[in-house]
């Protein structure tokens, strides 16, 4: 028996089962809530009687309709908190009772379904629903018994309505009489939520609704929805086939990295649009592994619509049944060209490092043989020391190279050679600024085979690059770098090179320069009282190990004063310095002459025992008194020196007793007329004398 109910509207608002599937001559198969049940308005004579029907019923009056072979009854039905509704039955009811009618078809759906009338507030506003009908299905879906769920406010039971749009739906269909058609949930006390399909219809100040439970197809779409999304969004191609690789699924994917639309090739065989390249393996011997052991995985080569072919990772796997049997293919593949382009990034990229760590290597390993060059050039005392540095060190930072090491005299435009290393390099001893471009123009000038013009120092063989690096200091040509090869090293190297060179021999000739200024007397030449000071020591010491005697003996120019007031300062100068050439000429290389101070000058004697010294200072005096010295044209009067010595031979005599010895016997000398040499140890003191002393 068809069963169906309809609001004022004739919009349906439950129908069981036999009416959805076999409604009425005209009706729509498989009406929904809300949908008016009318047959189709070409159907005139139908669609008219049936709306008059509704019509009668609606205002109280039951009638029997026969529509074809089949009657119709139509009833009224008073529901309780007013209103009328028509109740539709393929048969008469045996009870035509209006309550009995409506409480027995409501409880009859199988479907929840609910009566429910508006809860207004003051000023008028819909500010809820109360609930006055429901039925089993009803208490079934909600998890509430009946007593419940009567009269409690639906916002009470499902408070998320009034965030989901549930109610504001509610309010307008009361305020408008728009039937509602929505999906949303029911929370049962338990905490389950439940996906559910609302069709409601106007009531009065109220409206009626049929809830049906969509929680298990809601939930299935939901998986089959996510499940097509997600193969959609695979960037894969996802393709499946039957065993004769016949196409029957094509992903966007497979659209996206073929070109093929999925309606072009679905029903078609692979073979007849797609080609396949085999680099590690075959066709056959994959199509036997995949047989085997129903996967299959590697690299291969397909074709595109556009005929490019492109390099794919592809995954196989044979489908089976239930029963293990081989129902189909499916293969994912996976476009690695720009895996394939950033593996040959990364692969020259690599390249390039692994050059440049090679070549950071070997340029570390060139800045520490430059540092040690650096270091041992710092602790060289002389040029000549320096030179055998710089000749090892240039032979292995420039192994493969030869060349030469000029510096340049100062005062002149002549470079002498200082070092040189390699074979193929003949190095000239001293070449001049004009003949290096170079040192001309102050900058590096390279050459190569029939390239540039080379400098005229130049003597390696024609085929050799050649480079030549100026040094300068502070502006001034210091010295020259020369290197000639095959090739040549990097400029940086060479440059690094001869600044480390430059500024360590300019370093050495300044260090240089200053010692010989703090020992060294600028007017004579001779070591000065500091020097002396230092040395006494040292020669003692070594005597008194060596157990060798060691003569000191102390000069003073007889009436330099009185020299000096005749002649001048410039007069004196001049005889200070031809002594100091007396000395040099009279003076052991062991020896060592000192200018004391004023017109004192002290001599040590090492080895030299008392008879020796007498014979030695008696001669010097002597050429002293011979010597004729000229100044500004005219010869100066006869000059003559007084000297006192002592001959040091016991291990008690210090530095400052050994000058107060020689300074007594050389006061003794002055005293006895000037122009003597006096022993101290011929002097004879008293007590008084001694103490002196």
């Amino acid at each position: 028996m068809a069963v169906w109910i309809v609001d004022q509207d004739y919009r349906l608002i439950y129908a069981n089962t036999a009416f959805r599937t076999k409604p009425p001559a005209g009706f729509p198969i498989n009406s929904q809530s809300g949908d008016r049940a009318l047959p189709d308005p070409s159907a005139v004579e139908d669609y008219t009687q049936w709306t008059r029907s509704y019509e009668r019923a609606l205002n109280g009056e039951t009638i029997t309709i026969t529509i074809g072979a089949t009657s119709y009854s139509v009833q009224p039905l008073q529901c309780l908190q007013g209103g009328t509704l028509a109740v539709i039955t393929t048969a008469a009811p045996s009870d035509t009772d209006s309550a009995t009618l409506f409480r027995t078809a409501i409880e009859t759906m199988p479907d929840p379904f609910g009566v429910y009338v508006a809860v207004r507030n003051l000023p008028g506003q819909i500010v809820d629903a109360r609930i006055t009908v429901v039925n089993a299905a009803m208490c079934s879906a909600t998890g509430y018994r009946r007593e419940e769920l009567l009269n409690q406010r639906l916002l009470d039971l499902f408070p998320h309505y009034a965030n989901d749009g549930t109610f504001a739906d509610v309010r307008r269909l009361i305020e408008t009489g728009a039937p509602i058609r929505r999906t949303t949930t029911i929370v049962k006390p338990s905490g389950e939520q439940r996906y559910v399909e609302v069709h409601a219809g106007k009531l009065n100040d109220g409206f009626v609704a049929i809830w049906h439970d969509i929680h298990d197809q809601h939930q299935l779409n939901r998986r089959i929805r996510q499940q097509a999304e997600l193969l959609n969004q695979i960037a894969d191609a996802v393709i499946a086939t039957d065993l004769n690789y016949t196409v029957i699924s094509w992903n966007r994917g497979a659209e996206q990295i073929y070109g093929w639309t999925e309606e072009e090739v679905i029903g078609k065989r692979l073979q007849t649009f797609f080609e396949t390249r085999f680099s590690d393996t075959t066709r056959d011997e994959a199509a036997a592994i995949l047989r085997e052991t129903g996967r299959w995985e590697g690299e291969i080569e397909q074709r595109r619509r556009d005929g490019k072919y492109i390099p794919i990772h592809s995954i196989v796997v044979l489908i089976r049944d239930e029963y293990g049997t081989p129902t189909g293919i499916v293969a994912v593949n996976r476009d690695i060209s720009e895996r394939r382009h950033f593996e040959m990034l990364l692969m020259k990229a690599n390249q390039r490092l692994e050059s440049a760590m090679v070549e950071a290597r070997r340029q570390a390993a060139e800045i520490l043989m430059v540092n040690e060059l650096h270091d041992l050039l710092q602790v060289c005392q002389t040029i000549n020391e320096a030179a055998g540095v710089i000749a090892f060190s240039l032979q292995r930072i420039f192994p493969h190279q030869s060349g030469y090491l000029m510096v340049r005299q100062p005062g002149t435009a002549n470079l002498n050679l200082v070092a040189s290393w390699g074979a193929t390099t003949t190095a000239p001893p001293s070449l001049t600024i004009d003949q290096c471009w170079a040192l001309r123009r102050g900058l590096i000038h390279r050459t190569c085979a029939g390239e540039g013009l080379r400098c005229a120092h130049i003597r390696t063989h024609p085929d050799d690059c050649t480079c030549c690096v100026p040094l300068v200091v502070q502006g001034e040509i210091y010295g020259l770098i020369h290197i000639a090869g095959s090739e040549l090293p990097r400029s940086e190297l060479i440059v690094m090179t001869g600044d480390t060179i430059k500024l360590a021999l300019s370093n050495l000739e300044l260090r240089t320069t200053l010692r010989e200024q703090a020992i060294i007397d600028p007017l004579t030449g001779l070591y000065n009282r500091r020097y002396l000071e230092s040395s006494l020591p040292r020669e003692l010491h070594r005597a008194q190990r060596e157990q060798v005697p060691l003569t000191v003996a102390m000069i003073d120019i007889d009436h330099f004063k009185q020299f000096n007031d005749q002649y001048g300062h410039d007069a004196g100068d001049v005889l200070l310095r031809e002594l100091a050439i007396i000395f040099r000429e009279h003076l052991r290389q062991s020896d060592l002459a000192c200018r004391y101070g004023g017109e004192e000058f002290v001599l040590i004697l090492p080895g030299i025992n008392r008879a020796t010294a007498q014979t030695r200072l008696q001669r010097l005096r002597e050429t002293v008194q011979r010597r004729q010295i000229a100044f500004a044209g005219q010869l100066l009067g006869p000059i003559t020196i007084s000297i006192g010595f002592v001959v040091c031979e016991s291990a008690d005599q210090t530095m400052h007793l050994i000058i107060q010895h020689a300074d007594t016997a050389l006061y003794t000398a002055k005293r006895s007329g000037r122009n003597q040499v006096v022993d101290f140890a011929e002097l004879n003191f008293s007590p008084s004398n001694e103490g002196n002393e």
